[in-house]
């Protein structure tokens, strides 16, 4: 059986608009003439980023002198947009409030004599490039092989002096207009100053960390919708969670339940996360993920009333998180109390063993007819000796045919067991809606592996299995 998988939706509709009226100076509307000289009778778009992605939200073709009028009668959303012209034409622009009466001319041979009026935030970040873009052309020459030494003495001292003059930009700006859209997004572009920016020792590197998980935002307002719409912000909570958080299910759970809680007093930047973290562990193949949309489900979604997940979604979700609500990766497996084909009462989780293998199947499935035994005559043979026992239950309700199925197929040396009245309710412990389902518990019957098939299976005990030396 395929359980189907819910994604929650996050949409933004993005619709091509045609230019309309020349109308200036709309007060509640968007405005923006654009000058670029050397673009004529060329077909410029206007664009936005979502999430790190852009999209055109709309198009124009330049007069013969470079001009054009982008115009609709309201407002874009607050964020960074980009104008475009094929092939390798970019600008980019920050909206916010003002957006009624904006002229734009642009001169591709010297940057700086770039002017923007109506904008103050754009006009903000271009000043800001300006000392980028002359950083970058002297790198440029610092690496270029025919540098002389003396050069580059000079150009490194300059380089330096321009990334101090940046940083000075941006506390000036913050000072001046603390509140300004440019002067947030500058601000989100700076990373923050580690305690140890080169470590040298465990402690330096755990100081490192321990700031890092304080104070990694510090100049992001998580509570500001704006943000996603910049080409930077998705991949600066991506570096949080790879490089920050340690890499166990349990662990990136509780950091992405962290970041959420952070965003709930802005119900668009509480939507955002909550689908960005959710959709993609629903969506992932890694093994493990599944506890992070799980823990998301129960902090944030059960039995809550949020108005954009519908009844249907909600149903959905509250399904598959039933399903394996009490068999995450890091539980203790529930026990079950079973009956082998002898007749003998048997506990799994009383089986004593260094990892034991819980292998659901039916003898009258087909795929578990091809699988059982290449499970048995492969990895249960090759690890049976090495601490490893598979407790091969049958949910099937055929006992004769489950006793011919395993004399048949010599399967009576590891353990076979059913339950035939139904009486352990195993459904409600683990997840057996696609069969064969396994799972693989270590020595204290927790959970280190949960529908996983034999390939996989093999190369987990073949790590979890080797010595100290590196040989099994």
């Amino acid at each position: 059986m395929k359980y189907n998988i819910l994604i929650i939706l996050s949409l933004l509709f993005f619709s091509k608009m045609e230019a309309q009226n020349n109308t200036n100076n709309t007060e509640n509307g968007f405005y923006l003439e654009v000058e670029i000289p050397t673009q004529k009778d060329k077909k410029i778009y206007l664009g936005q980023y979502w999430k790190e992605n852009t999209y055109a939200v709309d198009s124009i073709t330049l007069s013969d002198e470079g001009k054009g009028i982008f115009s609709q009668p309201s407002k874009y959303p607050s964020g960074q947009y980009f104008l475009h012209i094929k092939p390798n034409f970019y600008i980019d622009l920050l909206l916010n409030k003002e957006q009624g009466n904006i002229y734009f001319y642009i001169n591709e041979k010297d940057f700086r004599k770039s002017r923007i009026t109506g904008c103050e935030d754009t006009k903000t970040l271009l000043e800001y490039l300006n000392i980028v873009q002359e950083a970058d052309r002297l790198k440029d020459k610092i690496e270029d092989a025919k540098t002389t030494e003396q050069q580059l003495s000079k150009l490194k001292k300059k380089v330096d002096e321009l990334e101090q003059k940046k940083k000075t930009f941006v506390s000036t700006s913050l000072t001046l207009n603390k509140d300004s859209w440019s002067s947030l997004f500058l601000k989100g572009l700076e990373p923050i100053t580690l305690p140890y920016p080169e470590p040298k020792s465990a402690q330096e590197m755990n100081e490192n960390n321990s700031y890092a998980k304080e104070h990694y935002f510090d100049n992001i307002s998580l509570t500001d919708p704006r943000f996603w719409r910049t080409n930077f912000f998705s991949s600066y909570l991506e570096n949080y969670m790879r490089q920050w958080v340690v890499q166990t299910p349990d662990s990136i759970a509780a950091a992405a339940s962290q970041l959420i809680g952070k965003t709930q007093n802005n119900d668009q930047c509480f939507k955002e996360m909550l689908s960005k973290f959710t959709n993609e562990s629903i969506a992932s193949k890694v093994m493990g993920d599944e506890n992070i949309w799980a823990k998301l489900f129960e902090d944030y979604i059960l039995d809550k009333n949020i108005d954009w997940i519908d009844q249907t979604q909600y149903s959905e979700l509250r399904s598959m998180y039933e399903i394996m609500k009490n068999n995450r990766i890091g539980m203790k497996a529930q026990n079950l109390a079973l009956e082998s084909i002898n007749g003998d009462k048997i506990n799994t989780n009383d089986i004593a063993a260094d990892y034991t293998i819980l292998y659901f199947y039916d003898p009258d499935c087909g795929h578990c007819k091809t699988e059982t035994p290449k499970l048995h005559n492969g990895l249960y043979k090759e690890y049976k000796d090495k601490g490893v026992e598979v407790i091969a239950i049958n949910i099937g309700s055929n006992k004769q045919l489950w006793e011919t199925f395993v004399k048949e197929n010599n399967l009576s040396d590891w353990i076979n067991c059913a339950d035939m009245e139904y009486k352990s309710q195993y459904w409600m412990s683990f997840d057996t809606t696609g069969i064969p389902s396994s799972y693989i518990l270590n020595k204290d019957k927790i959970i280190i592996a949960r529908k996983i098939d034999e390939q996989n299976m093999l190369k987990l005990l073949d790590y979890y299995t080797k010595d100290k030396n590196g040989t099994n």
